[in-house]
């Protein structure tokens, strides 16, 4: 066999490989073709099975579109109509909160007037606090002197008891004296004659000072005495060294044994002070 008929073989069978792999590639095209046609068919199935839905699925939101259309018409006319309302209620509001506002300003006036008030009656308030308290300290202060007075109010009665005392005994004395004397026969004076020899014994040339005035001057207690001997009824002169003043005459109408009690004889010619001087001469122991 030739050269020729070998290749012509060869090329035979290679031709015969190619056509049976052709045919073979054919057959297993064809079979995935009708394969992929199936399962076309099948997707145009599922497709139209899908189209139906989506057209059911359609239908259904045109519905629901036609029902919210229907919807959000009845929303923009109650829309339309809540807003007129609202519209309406605005402007009664803002007529409303001008009243308010004005009736805030006039209250505020107001406040301010009443705070000013308050004000002025707390500075009051303040001012009868402070003189309530200058009362106080000077009731607490009227009461010590209140008390003091009581003191020398019971001082001045057991004087007094003392000196009624006394004046009992002088008087019994005196009794029997004049019992005494009647019995011997001897005439005793009437008492006005008595009494003008006593306002006839001048007061001691002594001279002392106001220790206390009361009544406004009407009294004044002098450091003279009984002891000094000093009597009821005498007069004396109230003066003053510092600068030197004459200011008037006083009766003796008290005495213990180291003070007296005396008044104005006469109109002053000046208001007594503690510390000011009396005796029988303006001109005694001056300065």
């Amino acid at each position: 066999m030739t050269t020729t008929a070998k290749i012509l073989v060869v090329l035979n069978l290679l031709f015969a490989v190619l056509f049976l792999g052709f045919s073979v590639a054919t057959i297993n095209g064809r079979l995935g073709l009708q394969k992929s046609i199936a399962s076309l068919e099948k997707e145009k199935k599922d497709a139209a099975d899908k189209v139906a839905v989506e057209k059911a699925s359609a239908d259904k939101v045109t519905t629901e579109k036609e029902g919210l259309s229907r919807d959000l018409s009845l929303k923009n006319k109650t829309y339309e109509d809540t807003k007129k309302q609202l519209e309406n209620t605005i402007d009664n509001l803002t007529t409303e909160a001008a009243g308010y506002r004005k009736q805030v300003d006039l209250t505020a006036q107001r406040i301010k007037q009443v705070t000013d008030e308050a004000t002025q009656r707390k500075e009051e308030i303040d001012q009868a606090r402070k003189q309530n308290q200058d009362l106080v300290s000077k009731n607490v202060t009227a009461q010590n002197e209140l008390s003091t007075a009581r003191d020398e109010i019971q001082d001045l009665k057991n004087q007094i008891e003392r000196l009624n005392g006394k004046l009992q005994a002088s008087e019994d004395t005196h009794r029997k004296v004049l019992n005494y004397l009647n019995s011997i026969k001897v005439t005793v004076p009437p008492l006005a004659e008595i009494g003008e020899i006593a306002e006839s014994t001048p007061p001691p040339q002594v001279e002392g000072v106001v220790k206390e005035i009361r009544d406004g001057g009407k009294y004044m207690t002098i450091s003279l005495g009984e002891n000094d001997g000093l009597r009821s009824r005498h007069t004396l002169r109230l003066f003053r060294t510092n600068p030197a003043k004459y200011i008037g005459d006083v009766e003796v109408i008290y005495t213990t044994p180291n003070t007296a009690v005396v008044r104005p004889a006469e109109t002053l010619l000046a208001p007594p002070k503690i510390g000011d001087r009396v005796g029988v001469s303006s001109m005694l122991n001056r300065g």
